[in-house]
């Protein structure tokens, strides 16, 4: 790369000669690399801090430089210009002509393996997994999910027509029999490993036909995969959710509202409201809209109850219910009259 290249992706407004140095090790004499350093200067991308003086060589170099990025953004927005015009026309590049020039060459060889392909083989139209596809466009598994490959897809607007399917982790659940034919079929959700272990015993005493480890924030991605792994499209599906009593399990449960109707398991609940709450371990912070959202499913007095545990910076845990006081709760409950509350 050009001395120039790396300044791009410098990302400070100020730098030592010693870092202009070490950003380029092509130039084999002091007077190559100085003469460069110079033409930068005249062109306005640098300008000698004068307070920290020069070094004295032939020719003279400041030991500091500020970068005016507004000129390496103006060439560029050049390059990327000139660039738009021989790449396939559905990709568009307007978010890197008012982003930093740092982006666009951090970025610019992937757009060119992408742009490869799509020249190539066109959009895809098959659906496939996230890892397969980002193999195929820029021949790295892992990039799409785990190197920003999906946020760089979404800014050239290419993202859906390239027809990937996301890659999380598979539901974690364990199944009743006895009600997998039944035309209206319950599903309890536990945020947390203790509570499925302390109600897996007791599923096929119960009218529910799964229950579902979420595994807190985990849940609101892998619920995607139900209808795959539990595919039992003509029956109605009625979800329940069950999670700790802090903020955070509260925005557990909003998040996971917005990819499917979580009701919240009320008699949990209210068994655990009888319990006395302890300390918050962790700083939470709470979500308006979901609060409100949570407790508008309590009657006044058991929402007071709630906002008094929660803005006094205590919770239950769902380890407060033990095994035995999960299984009578869960089996002896009557959780259609539940739902027809709702």
């Amino acid at each position: 790369m050009e001395l120039i290249d790396h300044l791009f992706t410098f990302s400070k407004t100020y730098i030592t000669l010693d870092e202009l140095e070490k950003m380029d090790s092509t130039y084999q004499t002091y007077e190559q690399f100085s003469l460069k350093i110079l033409e930068l200067e005249e062109q306005g991308l640098l300008q000698a801090v004068k307070s920290s003086g020069r070094n004295g060589k032939t020719p003279s170099l400041a030991y500091k430089y500020r970068i005016y990025y507004s000129k390496l953004k103006k060439d560029s927005q050049g390059e990327i210009e000139k660039f738009s015009l021989f790449i396939h026309p559905a990709i568009k590049l307007d978010a890197y002509l008012s982003a930093l020039p740092q982006k666009w060459q951090e970025d610019k060889l992937y757009i060119e393996k992408i742009n490869s392909y799509l020249q190539k083989h066109g959009f895809p139209e098959d659906e496939v997994p996230a890892p397969e596809r980002s193999l195929a466009l820029v021949g790295d598994e892992k990039w799409i999910q785990e190197n920003n490959g999906q946020k760089l897809l979404e800014s050239i607007k290419i993202w859906d027509q390239l027809r990937i399917i996301p890659v999380h982790d598979p539901l974690s659940f364990a199944i009743n029999p006895l009600h997998i034919n039944n035309s209206t079929q319950y599903h309890l959700i536990v945020e947390n490993k203790t509570t499925f272990d302390g109600l897996i015993g007791k599923i096929t005493d119960t009218q529910f036909t799964t229950l579902i480890y979420g595994q807190g924030y985990k849940i609101t991605k892998s619920i995607e995969h139900f209808k795959k792994q539990i595919p039992i499209p003509t029956a109605k599906h009625v979800f329940y959710y069950f999670g700790d009593v802090d903020w955070e399990g509260i925005k557990i449960w909003h998040l996971l509202t917005q990819k499917i109707d979580a009701i919240p398991a009320l008699y949990f609940y209210q068994s655990i409201l009888k319990k006395q709450p302890i300390p918050i371990k962790t700083k939470q912070t709470k979500n308006d809209a979901a609060n409100e959202q949570f407790l508008s499913y309590f009657n006044e007095h058991e929402k007071s109850e709630l906002l008094k545990i929660l803005t006094n910076d205590t919770y239950y845990p769902q380890e407060m219910l033990s095994s035995n006081e999960l299984k009578q709760i869960w089996s002896e409950s009557d959780w259609t009259s539940l739902l027809s509350k709702q």
